[in-house]
């Protein structure tokens, strides 16, 4: 299926133009296989309305009159990954508005949607221990840092398989568009022998964090060899190791360290990882667009994590083409408006489910 020709629709100047939003998805009937009809319109209406509340359809389904057991029927033959379609779309609109001429700043993150249910059901995997339960749905997200702002290019289910197949995965995801990787910025969760091996062969600068290694105090900057004991010392990984002092979020003065291919001082490789984490980044940006489900079937899962991520990223090329931030939840009350005409109780649906987040 050839992507959807949404790079035609002016990306609005203002959160004024709302409307944008709705009329972002015009050709829905070719991304999700929504067709013409007033039965199908109201389901996709209803699932933004959740979409913009963080709610269940089954909340958003009393201002649109259909129940949400409807809206999940019209779900289930959907396929998720026509929304990396519609995705594309929006990466060529970067492209016309002259932001990826030069080499980017590309960022690898990890995302948990925790899981309290059955842990046989399908796409939920073991990982560290989080509001009580030690199993999520886990995506890994490749985003272009721009503006103190992030775009995401990628999405990957975690399901199985080892971290070098999904950086092999991502690296040739950012090839595809013809996207100039400047450095990779990776977390501690990507950190793998087989990963870094790779990135120096392929001549991709690299600034990964490095989880804590010991007791050591002292600040270095040297190559480091790792040490693995199931591998041969051919077979080792071997690259810069920097470790400095840096304040974290609380003020708090940490030794942080970071393996990389970079030339860059000790004290860049620090700026940099404070940018990124200072900016406004996908994880909790994203939360604020991602509907609530308690279905077990992974294409839906699949569908309103993809979803969140495409409103998210289009919430960004707002900002970018305003050239100020819009507030999110300011856009997503004036969306709702216009989704449910101005229906009264619409105001009360988004106040009474909306999460805390900020400025922004």
């Amino acid at each position: 299926m050839k992507p959807t020709n949404l790079i035609r629709i002016a990306v609005p100047h203002s959160e004024v133009n709302a409307r944008s939003w709705i009329n972002f998805f015009p050709s829905r009937d070719r991304a999700l296989g929504f067709g013409n009809s007033g039965g199908e319109d109201t389901a996709f209406n209803t699932l933004l309305l959740a979409c913009m509340a963080n709610s269940y359809v089954e909340g958003s389904s009393q201002l649109t009159g259909i129940s949400g057991q409807t809206v999940r029927n019209h779900l289930r033959d959907k396929d998720p990954d026509m929304l990396i379609l519609v995705n594309s779309d929006l990466i060529a609109t970067l492209r016309v508005m002259g932001l990826l001429k030069k080499p980017l700043m590309i960022a690898m993150d990890w995302h948990d949607e925790m899981y309290y249910g059955n842990i046989d059901t399908e796409g939920v995997i073991g990982t560290k221990n989080s509001r009580d339960t030690n199993y999520a749905y886990e995506y890994a997200t490749v985003s272009i840092v721009m503006k103190g702002l992030r775009f995401a290019i990628a999405t990957i289910p975690v399901k199985e398989g080892s971290v070098l197949n999904m950086v092999r995965a991502a690296i040739h995801i950012v090839n595809n568009p013809g996207i100039k990787i400047r450095v990779l910025l990776m977390d501690g969760g990507f950190f793998s022998i087989d990963a870094i091996n790779y990135l120096i062969s392929n001549n991709i600068n690299f600034i990964m964090h490095v989880p804590k290694m010991g007791k050591g105090s002292a600040e270095i900057d040297k190559l480091y060899t790792t040490k693995s004991h199931n591998r041969k010392k051919k077979d080792q990984a071997t690259s810069r190791f920097v470790t400095i002092y840096g304040k974290d979020k609380k003020g708090e003065m940490v030794l942080y360290a970071f393996a990389t291919n970079t030339t860059l001082p000790p004290i860049c490789i620090f700026r940099i990882f404070k940018k990124r984490w200072g900016i406004e980044t996908g994880y909790r940006m994203i939360r604020k667009f991602l509907a609530k489900t308690t279905s077990r079937r992974y294409t839906i899962r699949l569908l309103y994590f993809y979803l969140a991520v495409l409103l998210y990223n289009f919430w960004v090329l707002l900002n970018l083409r305003a050239h100020r931030r819009i507030i999110a939840d300011v856009l997503k009350a004036m969306v709702t408006s216009i989704l449910v005409t101005v229906n009264p109780f619409s105001t009360n649906l988004y106040l009474e489910n909306k999460t805390s987040g900020g400025e922004f």
